[in-house]
């Protein structure tokens, strides 16, 4: 994992850095350490970014209020502000592509009868935009989660392996420590998403179920997004599953470009 933190004031006496730099590296702390899989945790932010304790929770107190930054059971993430800052890189937007994709997901749960997911990433998280589950499926409660980070998902793992920035690397910064062991597990379960061609995960984030995930992708064969089936380990046609997600994942790809010609 890397971590930003900041230079210290030189010998000459150089003022050391300012409010503002401090606050924007509390902010790629928190991704950072969230990406890695780590909890942010005010100790763990203040050791990563040099900061003295103190400072750093009068600054991070300051992004709680502001809804930069949420806080709950001592450990810190990305907030809903901040999200909406970020919004969503050029093309379709997360409502114009649920509006697009809605009738392939229909489609696509008809072929199979599992649930099906379509999110995107925002920040270090893969974000639900929409789903489509049966009766049958809601009486088992089997549903991915609405917000989770994006490493830690079949269908965040399906968009980052396809070429998508990992968040942790776009905000890496020179001064680094040697990369954790969660960040070496998920640059793992990445190489075997592109070996096997599709994300799979099985008794994952949702206990007793098996998530397969693709891509949708751009013109530049970029991802917009992720479609995903969702079913009960023990019952669920896999073979038939990735046969059916991947003929609707490419049809829902050429829609986007039908939709957004860039």
């Amino acid at each position: 994992m890397t971590v930003p933190m900041l230079p210290p004031a030189d010998d000459q006496g150089h003022r050391g850095p300012g409010a503002a730099e401090k606050v924007l590296v509390l902010l790629e702390c928190v991704a950072e350490l969230t990406a890695s899989g780590a909890h942010p945790t005010l100790a763990c932010i203040a050791r990563s970014s040099g900061l003295a304790k103190s400072t750093a929770h009068r600054l991070l107190s300051l992004l709680v209020a502001r809804r930069l930054i949420e806080s709950a059971g001592g450990v810190y993430r990305r907030g809903p502000a901040l999200s909406a800052l970020a919004g969503r890189p050029p093309g379709l937007s997360a409502d114009r592509l649920r509006s697009v994709l809605l009738p392939y997901m229909v489609d696509l749960y008809e072929l199979t009868h599992e649930t099906v997911s379509l999110a995107v990433v925002s920040g270090t998280d893969i974000v639900l935009i929409e789903r489509v589950q049966g009766q049958r499926n809601q009486r088992s409660r089997l549903s991915v989660p609405d917000r989770a980070p994006v490493h830690g998902t079949a269908l965040g793992r399906a968009i980052l392996a396809a070429g998508a920035p990992h968040p942790s690397r776009d905000t890496a910064r020179p001064h680094t420590v040697r990369p954790s062991r969660a960040r070496s597990r998920t640059d793992a379960l990445l190489a075997a998403v592109r070996r096997q061609g599709i994300s799979v995960s099985a008794e994952g984030v949702v206990p007793g179920a098996t998530c397969l995930a693709l891509p949708v992708l751009d013109e530049s064969r970029r991802p917009v997004a992720a479609l995903s089936l969702t079913g009960l380990t023990h019952t669920m046609d896999i073979a038939a599953a990735v046969t059916h997600l991947r003929a609707v994942s490419r049809a829902a790809g050429l829609r986007v470009l039908a939709e957004d010609p860039r």
